[in-house]
């Protein structure tokens, strides 16, 4: 039976059409120092409201103030932002069409499958990662699991029980989840959702376990109320969001995973204008508001250089390559 990434890419494609699939390459119709003198489209992959509009957002505006020109923020979802990801890849690479892309759609869904439409390297020109972040897990309240080795121990003790919940195939999300089933050898479901609302609103019905979402998804819910229990967080070390949270990795030592946002281009973009996107993205994101708005998004500002940029997405896609394989992780 064809996974469900199989069928999402050839929707893509047709919806795309044929002549999409291989890129057209134009010349730079702006010279750096004239650019922009119109409006500038940056694609949010996801749908309208969510984490990822929190983050474009203020970088639309900030560079909209340092243009002088309007920076709009058009949402494209579908598909674990594949959809609006491809749109970008495709369009004309004039500096005119820019994408929030993010750990998923850029180092992981291209690995699993029949991959992607686009591909990650060859597709899009690296401007900056923008932001850093780790996942939370978080678990029902009523489950006497109270940390890592507490949900280990559950699951090898009660095979079939578990349940994670994603907001998508191919997504950080899953892919925490698929991790921490490998390095703890025990067993869970895997349950994709479109997006973390369903995925909160089932966590707390009781329909499925747990759930590895921002850290700005998951506040709301661990206050007074107590709905949801934090157990751990993916990164390395611990969250300043969360002090008192370890790491998975206090566990299971050489667990990490980063959710990041980043700023891209497509392909064949002239290298001065992403230069010129590079520097004044950097200065605006140092804004204070833009600073604020992205802690209150449950990220932490983590501005690098396009040639750095590139080279964590070459790391990163290795890193998701070795693990998918030898984790058999598969987009449905």
């Amino acid at each position: 039976m064809e996974n469900n990434l199989s069928a999402m890419r050839r929707r893509i494609v047709a919806a795309i059409g044929l002549g999409a699939i291989s890129p057209v390459v134009f010349g730079s119709q702006n010279a750096a120092g004239e650019y922009p003198n119109r409006m500038v489209r940056l694609v949010n992959p996801w749908t309208p409201g969510g984490p990822g509009e929190a983050i474009a957002r203020p970088i639309a505006e900030a560079l909209s103030k340092a243009w002088n020109q309007p920076v709009v923020v058009e949402s494209r979802p579908g598909a674990n932002a594949v959809v609006g990801s491809t749109h970008v890849a495709r369009a004309q690479p004039d500096g005119y069409t820019l994408l929030l892309g993010q750990t998923g759609p850029s180092t992981i869904s291209p690995l699993l499958g029949d991959g992607t439409p686009y591909d990650p390297i060859k597709d899009f020109a690296p401007i900056t990662q923008l932001t850093s972040a780790p996942l939370a897990l978080a678990v029902r309240a009523d489950l006497p699991i109270h940390s890592i080795p507490d949900l280990i121990a559950y699951g090898r003790a009660h095979p079939g029980k578990l349940s994670f919940g994603s907001v998508g195939n191919g997504s950080t999300t899953q892919i925490a989840g698929e991790m921490l089933k490998s390095m703890g050898k025990f067993n869970m479901l895997h349950v994709p959702y479109k997006g973390a609302a369903p995925v909160i609103n089932d966590l707390m019905g009781g329909q499925i376990s747990m759930t590895f979402l921002n850290i700005a998804g998951i506040l709301p819910y661990i206050g007074s109320a107590g709905r949801l229990r934090p157990i751990a967080v993916t990164t390395r070390k611990r969250s300043s969001f969360l002090p008192d949270v370890p790491a998975i990795a206090e566990t299971l030592p050489g667990f990490d995973l980063t959710s990041w946002y980043s700023l891209m281009a497509p392909a064949a973009t002239s290298p001065d204008i992403v230069d010129k996107i590079y520097r004044d993205v950097v200065a605006g994101a140092r804004r204070p508001e833009v600073v604020a708005a992205f802690k209150a998004a449950g990220q932490e500002l983590m501005l690098s250089t396009p040639s750095e940029f590139a080279q964590t997405l070459q790391d990163e896609i290795a890193k998701w390559r070795e693990l998918i394989k030898e984790s058999n992780i598969t987009a449905g």
